[in-house]
Protein backbone atom coordinates (compact mmCIF):
# COMPACT_ATOMS: atom_id res chain seq x y z
CA UNK A 1 0.00 0.00 0.00
CA UNK A 2 1.23 3.48 -0.90
CA UNK A 3 1.20 6.52 1.36
CA UNK A 4 -0.48 9.76 0.29
CA UNK A 5 1.43 13.00 0.79
CA UNK A 6 0.21 16.49 -0.13
CA UNK A 7 2.60 19.27 -1.09
CA UNK A 8 2.01 22.66 0.56
CA UNK A 9 0.62 23.93 -2.76
CA UNK A 10 -1.83 21.02 -2.96
CA UNK A 11 -3.00 21.82 0.58
CA UNK A 12 -3.51 25.44 -0.48
CA UNK A 13 -5.47 24.21 -3.49
CA UNK A 14 -7.82 22.26 -1.21
CA UNK A 15 -8.38 25.33 0.95
CA UNK A 16 -9.02 27.46 -2.16
CA UNK A 17 -11.57 24.93 -3.45
CA UNK A 18 -13.31 24.82 -0.06
CA UNK A 19 -13.49 28.63 0.20
CA UNK A 20 -14.85 28.86 -3.34
CA UNK A 21 -17.53 26.24 -2.66
CA UNK A 22 -18.52 27.92 0.60
CA UNK A 23 -19.00 31.19 -1.27
CA UNK A 24 -20.95 29.65 -4.14
CA UNK A 25 -23.02 27.20 -2.09
CA UNK A 26 -22.64 26.77 1.68
CA UNK A 27 -20.34 25.32 4.33
CA UNK A 28 -22.10 21.94 4.41
CA UNK A 29 -21.85 21.39 0.65
CA UNK A 30 -18.22 22.59 0.63
CA UNK A 31 -17.29 20.16 3.41
CA UNK A 32 -19.03 17.28 1.65
CA UNK A 33 -17.29 18.01 -1.67
CA UNK A 34 -13.88 18.18 0.02
CA UNK A 35 -14.58 14.87 1.79
CA UNK A 36 -15.50 13.27 -1.54
CA UNK A 37 -12.38 14.66 -3.18
CA UNK A 38 -10.15 13.34 -0.38
CA UNK A 39 -11.90 9.95 -0.45
CA UNK A 40 -11.19 9.68 -4.19
CA UNK A 41 -7.55 10.67 -3.67
CA UNK A 42 -7.26 8.04 -0.94
CA UNK A 43 -7.86 5.38 -3.61
CA UNK A 44 -4.30 6.10 -4.80
CA UNK A 45 -3.11 4.15 -1.76
CA UNK A 46 -4.24 0.95 -3.46
CA UNK A 47 -4.21 2.05 -7.10
CA UNK A 48 -1.33 4.49 -7.60
CA UNK A 49 -1.30 3.92 -11.36
CA UNK A 50 -4.96 4.79 -11.92
CA UNK A 51 -3.89 8.14 -13.36
CA UNK A 52 -2.31 8.76 -16.73
CA UNK A 53 1.17 10.11 -17.51
CA UNK A 54 0.97 13.84 -18.21
CA UNK A 55 3.62 13.45 -20.94
CA UNK A 56 0.95 11.70 -23.03
CA UNK A 57 -0.88 15.00 -23.57
CA UNK A 58 1.79 17.71 -23.37
CA UNK A 59 5.16 18.34 -25.03
CA UNK A 60 7.12 18.82 -21.82
CA UNK A 61 9.22 16.19 -20.07
CA UNK A 62 7.68 15.43 -16.69
CA UNK A 63 7.11 12.52 -14.35
CA UNK A 64 3.73 13.90 -13.29
CA UNK A 65 0.62 11.82 -13.62
CA UNK A 66 -2.91 13.15 -13.55
CA UNK A 67 -6.42 12.08 -12.76
CA UNK A 68 -9.68 13.96 -13.31
CA UNK A 69 -12.03 14.19 -10.33
CA UNK A 70 -15.23 16.02 -11.21
CA UNK A 71 -14.05 19.50 -12.23
CA UNK A 72 -10.47 19.16 -11.01
CA UNK A 73 -7.24 17.70 -12.22
CA UNK A 74 -5.22 15.97 -9.52
CA UNK A 75 -1.54 16.04 -10.48
CA UNK A 76 0.78 13.68 -8.67
CA UNK A 77 4.00 11.74 -8.93
CA UNK A 78 5.13 8.43 -7.52
CA UNK A 79 8.09 8.61 -5.14
CA UNK A 80 9.06 5.16 -3.88
CA UNK A 81 6.02 3.99 -1.89
CA UNK A 82 4.43 7.44 -1.80
CA UNK A 83 1.87 9.14 -4.01
CA UNK A 84 2.81 12.80 -3.77
CA UNK A 85 -0.11 15.07 -4.63
CA UNK A 86 1.48 18.04 -6.39
CA UNK A 87 -1.52 20.24 -7.27
CA UNK A 88 -5.30 20.12 -7.54
CA UNK A 89 -6.33 22.46 -10.36
CA UNK A 90 -9.72 23.36 -11.79
CA UNK A 91 -10.12 21.93 -15.29
CA UNK A 92 -11.03 25.42 -16.60
CA UNK A 93 -7.62 26.79 -15.62
CA UNK A 94 -4.43 26.67 -17.69
CA UNK A 95 -2.76 23.86 -15.77
CA UNK A 96 0.46 24.02 -17.82
CA UNK A 97 1.11 27.61 -16.77
CA UNK A 98 0.26 26.78 -13.16
CA UNK A 99 2.29 23.57 -12.94
CA UNK A 100 5.34 24.75 -14.82
CA UNK A 101 5.28 28.44 -13.81
CA UNK A 102 5.05 29.71 -17.38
Amino acid sequence: MYNIQFTPLAKEDLIRIKVYLEGEFDVKIASEKIKQLLKSIKRFELYPLMGRPLMNIIDLPTDYMYFVLEKNYVFYRLEHETVKIIRIIDTRQNYIDILFDK
